[in-house]
């Protein structure tokens, strides 16, 4: 019997320095998961110091553990708003897509619908031959502000989407300009034209009569 004592001891011991843990813990308590009301605190301690990514982080840990929290839908709104803060629109825009998709009739829908406008409006650069992002601005802004139901947000889109129209007027004229420095005329009349027909009394009228005026018989 010693013997099988002496034995079982040193098969201890030797497991015990091999670095294994488990037969020395079986009494141990193992360690408290964070609650989903500690892990929202969290998440939004770090999205109000603008520290977005370790927002996310929890945010999306949150989801994980607690996919039946009752601020589920905030949960999915923050991280499109934490992406929507530090400039990574596209990401936003998917977020606040996937948001709208899950809870169409949470009251925050329409700011989440202004905020996909807006990750387009924030992503125009100056006045080149692209409208792409500018036109996906307006169409986001338009069909908003024609939303009886978006509120506040439904004011807020009619503004914005009149910056766009003034904001593709302006591209029109740089297209007229840089076109007829290319001597592409009929391209550039075009474009001149196009303020008139399509962007009229945005503040680009008088300029573009007389970009037609000299591109005329050319």
């Amino acid at each position: 019997m010693k013997e099988l004592l002496r034995a079982l001891l040193i098969v201890l011991v030797t497991l015990h320095a091999a670095g294994c843990p488990s037969l020395w813990n079986l009494g141990a308590v193992p360690e408290k998961t964070a609650s989903a009301e500690d892990l929202f605190k969290e998440a939004e301690e770090n999205f109000e110091k603008k520290k977005y990514s370790d927002a996310v982080d929890l945010y999306e840990r949150l989801k994980s553990a607690y996919p039946d929290f009752k601020k589920i839908p905030e949960v999915h709104l923050q991280i499109a708003e934490a992406f929507f803060n530090e400039g990574s629109y596209e990401k936003a825009i998917g977020r606040y897509l996937q948001f709208i998709e899950l809870f169409p009739h949470h009251k925050e829908v329409a700011r989440a619908k202004y905020q996909i406008a807006m990750s387009y409006f924030n992503q125009i650069r100056r006045a080149d031959l692209d409208n792409r992002v500018v036109k996906q601005a307006a169409d986001s802004f338009k069909v908003l502000s024609e939303d009886a139901d978006a509120g506040e947000w439904q004011k807020k889109a009619e503004e914005k989407y009149k910056e766009c129209l003034k904001k593709l007027a302006e591209k029109e004229i740089y297209k007229a300009k840089t076109y007829m420095s290319m001597s592409r005329y009929p391209a550039a009349r075009q474009a001149a034209q196009r303020v008139l027909d399509d962007f009229a009394k945005m503040g680009y009228d008088e300029e573009a009569k007389d970009l037609l005026k000299k591109i005329k018989g050319k």
